[in-house]
């Protein structure tokens, strides 16, 4: 390496002359240090601050990530309720609809095996229908696995057909 280095200097720097190579080492002084500037320098500095006006939302997004990662802890060690079968599941909705006055807003309770219902509704306040799937799904733990509601002429009333489901059973 060192004769390498030797001959580079020979061929190329030995052959110039001096008011040549004053020049160059003149150049090398000013072009060296506005180089690094340009080429290391600088762009730290400007990913720097970039760094720091993302700090705040990247420890935001953590303080986020790890809430979400305790809420599943949780949710992991919560018990999963019993899937019960579509007789007791159509048993638990009718009584439900009994208990919130809303037997005679549902037209068919039908079936759907193997821990399902399908109801429908030709028109029923919107508001008592979502009171009352909210209530289901924290007493009964029966939710909501396909809905269509459609809106009626009539002001806050709406046409549903629904498939309600026991637990989490998929």
């Amino acid at each position: 390496m060192k004769v390498k280095l030797q001959k580079f200097r020979e061929d190329h720097w030995e052959k110039r002359g001096k008011r040549e190579r004053q020049m160059i080492l003149l150049a090398s002084a000013i072009a060296g240090p506005l180089l690094i500037y340009l080429l290391l320098w600088e762009p730290s500095h400007r990913a720097i601050a970039t760094l720091n006006s993302q700090l705040p939302d990247l420890r935001l997004q953590t303080a986020q990530m790890r809430t979400a990662a305790q809420n599943m802890k949780e949710l992991r060690h919560r018990p999963q309720p019993a899937v019960i079968d579509a007789g007791a599941v159509k048993a638990a909705v009718e009584e439900s609809l009994a208990r919130h006055q809303l037997r005679d807003a549902i037209t068919s309770v039908d079936l759907l095996e193997p821990n399902g219902v399908r109801i429908a509704s030709p028109g029923m306040p919107f508001n008592k229908w979502m009171a009352w799937l909210r209530a289901l799904e924290q007493e009964q733990h029966i939710r909501v696995e396909l809905a269509s509601v459609s809106p009626l002429p009539e002001s806050g009333f709406v046409a549903v057909r629904a498939t309600l489901v026991n637990g989490s059973a998929q």
